[in-house]
């Protein structure tokens, strides 16, 4: 397609993992040959991408612009409209984490809330605090910077985050269309209000449908259309014959005849006591042989706490390193990981789903190494969390409660792999939308309908 005849776009990228889903999922490359693209960031400078433009063979360009800073004023009403909005719908997610509040704080707000609620209120203060919002977020400078380059539509990667919002509510003012992408599974039920009414919403899949459905369905001005379209940085999980792994122990000397044990860690303030289960571990590979453990650490983890196992020749740590954007080749070296691996430990995220994808035997850590806490900070309070609910129903894992049971769990599958294989991809299929490498080209082919 000629480049004077491609629609163009506007393209917001402002956290790291929107980045992962709509660059390094290979998302990027079909939407740059097919539309104009321009990307407005403060995460990826020119250098970078620059390496994008390379890495894919595509051309995008950067928007030399400032993402906009949220007011306090409009910061305010937010955090009164999320509490609201949680105590609204009774969100499970909420209600776990006001349980590390004070007795005394948790009583003061819910007696608010219902004196509220008891008038009837609720509804209509939730109405007004969002319309509110976003008129205080459309800004004639950035009106005035944006307008000149005729964009047919904006695509909000991270529609959670005001800044995108603030951009959005702004060029809708001038008839410019949006799309949302909802990029991760718990973004609904913790992020708070999406505060703009984008004409269409991409999501995973159908809990993510419903639940779209369920909180904005009450707001009169959201007249969204919704497409699922599975996760497009899944897609290399069903690429059975683009996964090469065989480089792999290589590349990290792990022998050809050790088992390799995946413990893929959170991020440290979700759970702080990560390197006693690395400690566990360690001695369980000491009690049996030819096991490597691979440890793969969350970006938001400290790195710092897994040094003292460098020492030994069956550890091997692995950590992402400070960066404002994940190298372009983080999905494949994960796909590498857990295909590489005989099990896969994970902590609460998506890498459950992920190893499920891949077919590996999954356990989910819920327990708190050597520490013995209260539910209400205790790692088990994360598998309670509104978006796990539906994933901890299909069982596609085996949650372990403490260290016994985790060298149990071990045993049985590295002694057993033929009993003891991953889940059916019908489990999987509820989740990802998709058990084939389509979710990039469905993606596509909603943002098509999306500009006619």
């Amino acid at each position: 397609m000629d480049h004077s005849v491609k629609k163009r776009i506007l393209l917001l990228i402002t956290n790291n993992y929107a980045a992962i889903n709509m660059i390094h999922s290979g998302l990027i490359k079909p939407l740059a040959e097919e539309f104009d693209v321009h990307i407005l960031s403060n995460i990826i400078d020119s250098s970078g991408l620059e390496e994008i433009n390379r890495h894919f063979g595509i051309r995008t360009f950067k928007v030399d612009a400032s993402i906009p800073v949220e007011s306090w004023f409009v910061k305010y009403l937010r955090k009164i409209e999320k509490v609201i909005f949680f105590y609204f719908f009774n969100i499970e997610t909420q209600i776990i984490k006001d349980q590390q509040n004070t007795y005394y704080y948790n009583l003061s707000v819910w007696s608010i809330l219902s004196f509220i609620n008891l008038l009837g209120l609720n509804k209509d203060l939730l109405l007004f605090l969002r319309n509110k919002i976003i008129l205080k977020t459309q800004k004639n400078d950035i009106a005035e910077y944006l307008l000149p380059y005729q964009f047919s539509g904006v695509i909000s990667s991270s529609p959670l985050d005001i800044r995108e919002n603030t951009i959005v509510n702004t060029l809708q003012r001038y008839g410019i269309s949006s799309l949302a992408v909802i990029i991760s599974w718990d973004n609904l039920s913790s992020k708070g209000v999406i505060n703009a009414n984008h004409d269409y919403v991409l999501v995973w899949n159908q809990f993510m449908a419903e639940e779209y459905r369920r909180f904005y369905e009450i707001f009169p001005t959201v007249k969204s259309k919704i497409a699922v379209t599975g996760i497009p940085r899944f897609d290399i999980y069903f690429q059975q014959n683009q996964c090469a792994v065989s480089g792999f122990r290589e590349k990290y000397k792990i022998p050809a005849k050790h088992r390799i044990i995946l413990f893929a860690t959170s991020a440290s303030v979700h759970f702080p006591n990560q390197a006693d289960i690395v400690q566990h571990l360690a001695e369980y590979i000491s009690e049996n042989g030819n096991i490597t453990l691979m440890v793969r650490c969350h970006a938001g983890d400290d790195f710092e706490k897994y040094k003292k196992f460098e020492s030994e020749t069956s550890v091997k740590i692995w950590h992402p390193g400070n960066i404002w954007i994940a190298d372009l080749d983080i999905l494949q070296n994960l796909a590498e990981m857990i295909r590489s691996c005989d099990v896969c430990l994970q902590v609460a995220s998506t890498i459950r789903l992920e190893a499920a994808a891949c077919g590996k035997p999954v356990i989910s850590i819920s327990y708190d190494g050597d520490a013995s806490l209260p539910f209400s900070r205790s790692v088990r309070r994360l598998y309670a969390y509104s978006h796990q609910l539906p994933l901890n129903k299909l069982h596609i894992d085996q949650m372990v409660f403490s260290k016994n049971d985790m060298f149990s769990a071990l045993d049985n599958i590295l002694n057993c792999p033929n009993t003891s294989s991953g889940c059916s991809m019908e489990k999987v299929k509820k989740f990802t939308h998709y058990t084939s490498p389509d979710a990039v080209s469905s993606t596509m082919a909603s943002i098509r309908k999306w500009l006619n």
